[in-house]
């Protein structure tokens, strides 16, 4: 079951700085809270949901949950987007 994240604690997890990606659809997408990068990982194909969007998973989960921070958790997005080759330079 995905988690879905309210606009009220989206503004309270804003990034330092976003993070552009490139969607399936070749857009590019700024990332710039723990709220937007859960979005993009719930969109994620499923066929392409290994061990390193599990882990990512759930540092952002655990981000909303207070027990690790908001700069871990785009640490661990940004690494995800590298890991994944859609980190684009904005």
């Amino acid at each position: 079951m995905e988690q879905t994240i309210t606009a009220a604690k989206e503004d309270r997890l804003p990034f330092d700085s976003s993070i552009c990606v490139r969607l399936k659809d070749n857009t590019k997408r700024q990332v710039k809270s723990v709220a937007g990068a859960t979005e993009v990982l719930i969109d994620w194909p499923h066929a392409r949901r290994g061990p390193v969007y599990q882990e990512t998973m759930g540092i952002l989960r655990a981000a909303v949950a207070g027990s690790v921070s908001v700069e871990e958790a785009r640490d661990a997005f940004v690494a995800f987007a590298e890991h994944a080759g859609v980190l684009v330079d904005a």
